[in-house]
């Protein structure tokens, strides 16, 4: 970077040069006046200023929103009492579409005798259920499908509406992929931590596939044949109890008579079958019937739902639960009750 030097009594733009000093010329010309350069300011040469090294930014750092890791699942049932739900299903049986709606449910009211009391996953809730809101412009409800890989976790923290007691849940979300290549090859069970740490684990039915007979025998085989993988692999525990849940029953009920007779009958044979094969190596086995995110007006949201969920928080979670101060209730969705805390004057 080049810097020009007008001080007084430098008269050579040669910064070597003492003629200001001693009347010499560096290049010896005799006369200083002959030099090109005599009369002229000095350019320093400078050498540009090192960057600034960056510093962290300043205020409160925010969690992600996004679904936790195990490991950050971990941290959180270390922190408060937690119940933890597998949800085990094929490939579009209606897993997310049960995660998500009973997330709807609490933003409406309470659910089971629990209040929403916040949540580490809003993000990952929301984006879960936005496929099946009129804001996405989608034609038909539809949810966003479950990736591959290892399995992550959705929080909600809720208050118990009589003891004010603040537990939460965790809903386990693994692709239903994974469960099903673990039939063929049980030590692939091994590794789904997810199902050893449940408390309750959620066997889905798919009804649409009950009303179709080429298919039911096979949701018959992903129930049973699943069930026989996890406790092969050793994964599952006596203390845990098995909820068997059909789901989109608004498709069977909006079936002729005869098919939904037929898948209503196959669906308690499932049931039975559970409980004959299954039910010394679990605490109970419970069927339940759903329907999360119905197609069409004759069905409402979310039917079923708070069964199901009373099934899951009956057991306590496995440590002491937080308590919470009252809250008084106001209308519209739980987010819009939410207040800022205002800061404590400083004295002086």
């Amino acid at each position: 970077m080049e810097v020009t030097v007008d001080e007084e009594g430098v008269r050579c733009d040669n910064a070597e040069c003492r003629v200001a000093i001693d009347r010499k010329c560096v290049e010896g010309i005799p006369e200083p006046a002959g030099c090109t350069h005599y009369g002229k300011s000095v350019v320093v040469m400078q050498r540009a200023k090192p960057a600034a090294t960056p510093t962290e930014p300043s205020g409160v750092r925010l969690s992600s929103a996004e679904a936790l890791s195990m490991a950050e699942a971990q941290v959180l049932m270390r922190q408060r009492a937690a119940n933890v739900i597998g949800i085990v299903g094929p490939q579009d049986a209606g897993k997310t579409s049960l995660i998500a709606g009973l997330y709807d449910l609490f933003q409406r009211n309470k659910v089971g005798g629990f209040a929403f009391a916040g949540s580490n996953t809003l993000y990952a809730f929301e984006r879960a259920c936005h496929d099946s809101r009129r804001e996405s412009g989608n034609r038909h409800a539809g949810m966003e499908r479950t990736g591959k890989g290892a399995a992550t976790f959705l929080h909600l923290d809720l208050a118990n509406d009589v003891s004010r007691e603040k537990r939460a849940i965790l809903f386990a979300n693994r692709a239903g992929e994974d469960y099903t290549d673990a039939q063929s090859d049980t030590t692939l069970a091994t590794g789904f931590y997810e199902i050893r740490r449940a408390d309750t684990l959620t066997m889905l039915v798919d009804g649409e596939r009950l009303l179709d007979l080429r298919q039911r025998q096979q949701v018959r085989d992903d129930i049973l044949v699943t069930l026989r993988a996890l406790l092969e692999g050793g994964t599952t525990l006596r203390t845990q109890r098995v909820a068997v849940v059909l789901t989109k029953v608004d498709a069977v009920r909006a079936a002729d008579e005869a098919p939904r007779t037929r898948a209503e009958t196959f669906f308690l044979s499932i049931v039975k079958d559970a409980k004959q094969q299954f039910g010394g190596d679990f605490l109970e086995i419970q069927s339940f019937e759903i329907a999360a995110s119905p197609k069409g007006g004759a069905t409402p949201r979310g039917e079923g739902m708070e069964e199901v969920f009373r099934y899951w928080m009956a057991q306590p979670g496995r440590d002491i639960p937080q308590r919470i101060p009252s809250v008084k209730q106001a209308g519209g969705r739980v987010f819009g009750r939410l207040t800022r805390v205002q800061p404590k004057a400083q004295n002086g």
